[in-house]
């Protein structure tokens, strides 16, 4: 019997093949930027209406400035398996890049890697099990985050309130350049340094002044100086805010940053630094206040990751792929059910390349070969049970 299923599901698998690039297509055609919450809620209408009924039953978590989060189940008993895609990109919509083309082997268009390419795969191996029976004995829940690149500042607290309930996660984000599947990532934290001083022309008074422009810049080299203080510890200052002109001396600035680490037991070593770092004045009428946007802790390659992966790794030989384990320095909502010992794997997506840039694409042959990986493994998961 299961021979027979896994024949079944390969078989429609490889005859959705041009209809599963069209439907990628139309994703990367619709803008889901993280902030235009019409067009990433327009993007979740067309995976929901392309997925049917394979996961009846429905909830959607409501949002006001990005999109709505929506997790869906096929209420069948047992400990889930949970898949994880984002709907999210990072291309607003009046960038420039806003439509697909083929070049050679490549899908090139927005969000092709990252990750509405996973998107595709994880909808088209639920209906291919749904066809072959298989969703009717195995237990699955798939979330559909609409923040994911802004750090799942709104849906953080649901991925912390599922996790407890799952089996494993398999999350769709786009695989390594081999075809590598994530067995572990860094951990990350976004935040904002604010600082106020005190405003005035630049006239009047005398030399001295308490510039927050002048005190945030000790700020960004004592930042950036954080970098390899442990190994696996990245730290970038990518924009600086502030002052209304020459003339003036500025009484306000501020700064985004991003925090990566590798060993969850160095995050709270350096969250006692930049405290100092922000608490420190270099002018006494300057003071400075840390604001902790988002935060994903990391994920460490789990003890029961292994076996999963054998098992993958066993999927993959009878499909004539070898399957690589990776670690990946981004963080993804992987983080939030591994780092607390749910077995997760990650980089079930299509290979991807130049993700958050005009480059982005994906190797077309890619997005079927792991539509195939994921769906036989699921097939694996249930007993092989149709």
């Amino acid at each position: 019997m299961t021979a027979a299923i896994r024949k079944r599901i390969i078989e429609q698998i490889e005859r959705w093949t041009e209809e599963q690039l069209d439907f990628l297509i139309d994703l990367c055609s619709q803008n889901s930027y993280t902030f235009y919450k019409a067009g990433t809620d327009r993007l979740t209408a067309l995976v929901l209406e392309k997925l049917e009924d394979a996961l009846p039953v429905h909830e959607e978590v409501k949002q006001e400035s990005v999109g709505d989060h929506h997790i869906l189940r096929n209420d069948v008993p047992g400990s889930p398996v949970y898949l994880l895609g984002h709907l999210d990109t990072v291309f607003p919509p009046d960038h420039p890049f806003q439509s697909c083309h083929i070049k050679n082997e490549w899908l090139y268009g927005p969000g092709t890697a990252d990750m509405k390419g996973g998107l595709a795969v994880l909808v088209y191996a639920l209906k291919a099990l749904q066809k072959a029976g298989v969703l009717a004995s195995l237990p699955v829940v798939l979330i559909l985050g609409a923040d994911e690149e802004n750090g799942s500042a709104t849906s953080r607290n649901l991925y912390e309130t599922e996790r407890d309930r799952a089996r494993i996660c398999l999350v769709g984000e786009c695989a390594g350049p081999a075809g590598e599947i994530v067995v572990s990532r860094n951990g990350k934290m976004g935040g904002r340094v604010d600082c106020t001083g005190r405003g005035r022309h630049v006239g009047t008074g005398s030399h001295e002044k308490a510039s927050a422009i002048l005190e945030i810049a000790h700020k960004v080299i004592a930042f950036e100086s954080l970098n390899a203080s442990l190994p696996g510890v990245s730290l970038n200052v990518g924009t600086i805010e502030g002052g209304l002109g020459p003339s003036t001396v500025p009484g306000r600035a501020g700064f985004l940053f991003d925090l990566r680490w590798q060993d969850q037991a160095h995050y709270p070593i350096l969250l006692e630094q930049i405290h100092k770092i922000v608490s420190r004045r270099e002018n006494a009428h300057c003071e400075s206040v840390l604001t902790i946007l988002n935060f994903r802790p990391a994920m460490p390659k789990g003890k029961k990751t292994g076996d999963l992966m054998d098992r993958l790794r066993r999927i993959g030989k009878g499909l004539g792929q070898e399957i690589k384990m990776e670690h990946r320095r981004g963080t993804s909502d992987g983080n939030y059910f591994g780092a607390t010992g749910v077995p997760t794997l990650d980089g079930f997506g299509p290979v991807g390349e130049s993700d958050h840039t005009p480059e982005e694409r994906i190797l077309i042959s890619s997005l079927k070969d792991r539509t195939l990986l994921l769906a036989l493994f699921l097939l694996d998961l249930a007993g092989g049970k149709g």
